[in-house]
């Protein structure tokens, strides 16, 4: 932290009395990629980026650099101060912000071992794990990663807040002949990685995937995976949840707040404080993060904001600004999807006849208002009958909405999974969801 205080003290002093903000992100990321059972690259990186936003009057300007001596620093202010008299003026543009208490993280998200993660250690790791996938008769592909952050936002108005937190993400990919198998797991401590129970998951999927069979397009109920639920809940973050689409608008909640949106097993929260999503205590303007419930039993109770769209609200920001400016306005970046009371197995054995989805991807949005989006399943579908994966099933390709799909909600299992999301992370349960459209059939 000292370090980012000194970074600051020379973009302040370069920029003489006028308003200055600067946004500094340092990180030192390390990743193992392994592939055909052994480890093909080790790389590392450490960066420290800085964004300098300078302001006069109404007009604004916004410069980066990875320079952060003395004479760096200067020349880029210098370079914000000279682009500062070409812009236009913006009637909207709102000046730095003063600053408000941040509370304190809730949970501890720094640890040492997972700073400290060798590629030995990594490399011990995958090495057990494709003893594992050997074993079984399958070859391994997939990601070791994990590293340290460290954000600052500090502007000349007295704003000044840094949060430090570590991640690890072990991915693995497993294959046997042309069934393929995945898992994932995402902690803050890597101690807390179940290594093995990933490995045991996606060997049981590719070895259930094998010999997939073709099913024609149409309606089904399909069994999403916590993967999958979190591919399609990431863009209802997005186009849902912002105050700016809701203002605009674009959401799928605009006008509709107090009314019924989706099914009532659905409650979501956003929540950087405490629980599974615990992240950076303030956002991107160095404000203050607040518990936001955006859907209660199906409700539509609350969308996000920053300082622009908590204004034309009339209500104060909730803390969830991106960098400044954006297109995107204020969205919610760590989001609880609160789980259900229906063990997985039991999920399966309630379903006579239906698909269970692994996994999305080349996931695209087509309708933002109503969340229509298309992609196809990945690495391990199949078909359930008689409460039973009966055989696996060629991918397919889905048209849906999200909000008809959380409207056709059956069941929520009862655990959830960290999944990433943009600048932050998102905890899913599986869900069971009636009449989802499979568009087409894919070809691999």
């Amino acid at each position: 932290m000292k370090e980012h205080q000194k970074i600051c003290g020379k973009i302040f002093s370069s920029a003489g009395r006028r308003p200055v903000e600067a946004l500094i992100s340092s990180a030192e990321f390390s990743l193992t990629r392994f592939a055909d059972n052994v480890i093909s690259q080790n790389v590392s990186k450490i960066s420290t980026d800085v964004s300098i936003r300078i302001l006069e009057g109404r007009r604004m300007a916004k410069v980066s650099t990875n320079q952060t001596d003395a004479a760096g620093l200067k020349r880029t202010v210098e370079k914000a101060l000279w682009m500062l008299k070409f812009q236009k003026e913006d009637r909207h543009l709102l000046g730095l912000p003063k600053p408000l208490p941040v509370p304190p993280a809730g949970e501890k998200l720094y640890f040492e071992n997972t700073a400290g993660f060798s590629p030995e250690d990594r490399a011990k790791k995958i090495n057990e794990t494709v003893k594992k996938t050997k074993g079984a008769g399958q070859t391994a592909y997939g990601t070791l990663d994990n590293g340290w952050s460290r954000t600052t936002v500090a502007n000349s108005a007295g704003v000044f807040a840094s949060h430090l937190e570590t991640s690890a993400t072990f991915s693995l990919t497993t294959r046997r002949g042309d069934g393929f198998g995945w898992a994932e797991e995402l902690q803050n401590d890597v101690g807390k990685i179940d290594f093995e129970g990933v490995a045991a998951a996606a060997v049981e999927k590719a070895g259930k995937a094998v010999r997939p069979r073709e099913i024609k397009p149409g309606k089904y109920t399909v069994i999403l995976e916590p993967a999958a639920v979190a591919e399609m809940l990431m863009f209802m973050n997005i186009y849902g949840f912002g105050g700016r689409f809701y203002l605009e608008g674009q959401s799928f909640m605009s006008g509709k707040m107090g009314q019924k949106v989706l099914n009532e097993k659905i409650t979501i929260e956003d929540d950087s404080l405490a629980g599974p999503c615990a992240g950076m205590p303030f956002d991107f303007e160095g404000m203050p993060r607040k518990k936001v419930v955006l859907v209660a039993d199906g409700i539509a109770r609350g969308v996000v904001h920053d300082r622009k769209t908590g204004l034309k609200m009339k209500t104060p920001s909730t803390g969830h600004s991106l960098p400044q400016p954006n297109t995107y306005g204020p969205i919610p970046v760590n989001v609880v999807f609160k789980k259900g009371n229906t063990e997985f197995k039991r999920m399966l054995e309630n379903t006579r006849e239906g698909i269970l989805v692994t996994q999305f991807h080349y996931v695209n949005i087509l309708k933002p208002v109503t969340l229509e989006m298309t992609g196809m399943t990945r690495n391990g579908t199949y078909f359930i009958h008689n409460g039973e994966i009966a055989y696996p099933v060629k991918n397919l390709r889905f048209t849906e909405s999200i909000v008809g799909a959380f409207n056709r909600v059956e069941e929520a299992g009862d655990r959830l999974c960290i999944s990433p999301s943009w600048f932050g992370k998102m905890a899913v349960p599986a869900l069971k969801i009636q009449d989802f459209n499979f568009s087409s059939a894919t070809q691999f």
